[in-house]
């Protein structure tokens, strides 16, 4: 599963840096991604595109998504859309823990989560409002919370279940929650791979571009 998260990030690297100033993606390439189950989609310079990649290696999957800006740099209105939604995403990746359960790792999470909220700079109510509609899904589903996404294994979405009431060493399942402006049609949503541990959690998808400033830099390339 380690070898089918490198083949992600090759792969996705190479879509990025050869997304063009127009907002479109060389057709070649298109049929590269293609190759490793992936799905490329966006509009014109000033949307996002989605590239969600499901590469195997050996018959282990992968699943794995990132958002960016089809033209390759961000306006000042998806940097905030982006930034918020980032900023959720990684207090839900770093509440995950090992034997505790789902439930209670997102009692967690709430407390950073509102904390992030509290000292985010809004500029665009439909951002703030998308953003607090996230917050308040995990909170009303905090104590009937049973899982945060779905097993990778040797199906892209694997059986399994719950495996076990709390997050045990072994365990590999990703996150992807949804940040949505309805009125827009207009969202993001991130994907990355889980592996719980001995010692804690370690995100087998963490090395792929996912700030600001890395998705940009390398699609200067």
């Amino acid at each position: 599963m380690f070898r089918s998260g490198w083949a992600t990030k090759a792969d996705q690297e190479r879509v990025l840096a050869v997304a063009r100033a127009d907002g479109s993606v060389r057709p070649a390439e298109i049929e590269l991604v293609k190759s490793f189950y992936s799905d490329v989609s966006g509009g014109g310079a000033r949307h996002f595109a989605s590239l969600e990649q499901a590469p195997d290696f050996k018959y282990y999957q992968s699943d794995v998504t990132r958002v960016f800006p089809a033209n390759g740099r961000f306006t000042p209105r998806q940097r905030e859309m982006y930034g918020i939604y980032l900023a959720l995403y990684q207090v839900v990746l770093t509440s995950i823990q090992v034997h505790k359960t789902p439930a209670d790792c997102v009692k967690d999470a709430l407390v950073k989560m509102d904390a992030a909220m509290t000292s985010y700079t809004f500029t665009d109510g439909r951002i703030k409002a998308a953003a607090a509609k996230m917050v308040d899904g995990y909170r009303s589903r905090q104590a009937t919370t049973r899982s945060l996404g779905h097993n990778v294994g040797l199906e892209v979405h694997d059986v399994g279940g719950l495996q076990a009431e709390t997050f045990e060493p072994g365990r590999v399942f990703t996150i992807e929650p949804q940040f949505r402006i309805e009125e827009e049609h207009l969202g993001v949503r991130l994907e990355d791979m889980i592996l719980i541990t001995d010692t804690g959690v370690e995100v087998l998808s963490g090395t792929l571009p996912i700030t600001v400033a890395e998705i940009e830099q390398l699609m200067k390339r």
